[in-house]
């Protein structure tokens, strides 16, 4: 995949100076900005040298996830032992050692001059697994690298910031997501059909799974529930029914309230989909509280084991109820 194709990736890729590269590198970034072309491409630029005649053999090695001086973490929980395994393991592998980012990292190169551990999602990793993790960015070898990539800021413990370069990777703007989609020759929808924080990836996955109306249904039923036309037990089956996650209900719901309040605090008037909540009254100092509790709980999601969804999201129907008023 080149990165060419997608100018916000490749604008902070010929910026990167690969004389005085560190050795470590957050990527961080919303789902869908496209991490994963960026880190992959990094970690192209540290293993090939474009002057050797393998150079193409080595680029075939990592597109296969073949290359033996090249390791991707890419799980959903990521433990200490994913990065520092004890010695007894049993998970040896000839190329690549113990099947850990230390243990390879400490290996010599054996086919480039250089090696590089590619840890996506890296905000999932527990406190002992970062810990564990810090003495490779404290002492690096002088061929070794590692590149992680977090959906989250700060997510990570401050040591491991203060020993790496952090890439923030921006949301485009509207004109940016139009500008994508016609290159992607999708002509029938604009940044204004999706919400503000909607990345161009999650896009291009949400039209091609038909759920790029996802959004506006959503606003659609909190309009039918603040107006009365249906009660809390049918709005939330039917919230069920709109296909996503916990998270991405709370991030809606945060999206609705801010427009709502930017209305009310600027003295513009709503259209297209909010268009209804013109007529709404509601006490703005109560929606700053509930978008703050939203933020709250996202933060909090990630720490607790887990969260009763049908719970949460009654609470804040019921909190809108008492705010919102037609």
């Amino acid at each position: 995949m080149s990165i060419e194709k997608y100018k916000w990736l490749n604008d902070i890729y010929i910026d990167i100076n690969f004389k005085n590269l560190p050795h470590g590198i957050i990527i961080n970034g919303p789902s869908g900005i496209g991490k994963n072309i960026l880190a992959n491409k990094i970690c192209e630029s540290i293993i090939i040298n474009p002057s050797e005649n393998s150079s193409r053999d080595h680029m075939s090695l990592i597109h296969n996830n073949s290359h033996p001086d090249m390791y991707v973490l890419d799980k959903d929980k990521l433990g200490v032992n994913d990065i520092s395994r004890r010695k007894e393991s049993k998970n040896w592998d000839d190329e690549k050692g113990f099947r850990d980012v230390i243990s390879f990292l400490n290996l010599t190169p054996s086919i480039a001059k250089n090696k590089v551990a590619l840890i996506h999602n890296a905000d999932l990793m527990t406190n002992e697994a970062q810990n564990a993790l810090l003495k490779s960015l404290e002492e690096p070898a002088s061929f070794s690298y590692i590149i992680m990539t977090t959906n989250r800021p700060r997510s990570l413990n401050q040591t491991i910031y203060s020993r790496c370069q952090l890439i923030n990777i921006k949301n485009l703007s509207p004109e940016g997501v139009n500008n994508w989609l016609s290159n992607e020759g999708i002509t029938e929808y604009t940044a204004m059909d999706f919400p503000s924080f909607a990345t161009p990836f999650n896009i291009l996955e949400d039209i091609q799974n038909n759920n790029q109306n996802s959004y506006k249904d959503f606003v659609i039923l909190i309009d039918k529930f603040t107006s009365n036309k249906v009660d809390q037990v049918q709005v939330l089956k039917d919230l069920n029914d709109i296909d996503i996650g916990f998270i991405e209900k709370i991030n809606y719901l945060i999206e609705f309230l801010k427009i709502l309040l930017k209305s009310r605090l600027t003295g513009s008037g709503l259209s297209g989909t909010y268009k209804e909540f013109n007529k709404t009254n509601f006490n703005k100092l109560k929606i700053s509280n509930i978008i703050d509790e939203l933020n709250n709980l996202r933060f909090d999601f990630y720490s607790v084991s887990s969260i009763n969804e049908t719970h949460v999201m009654n609470y804040f129907l019921s909190q809108l109820k008492i705010s919102i008023k037609q």
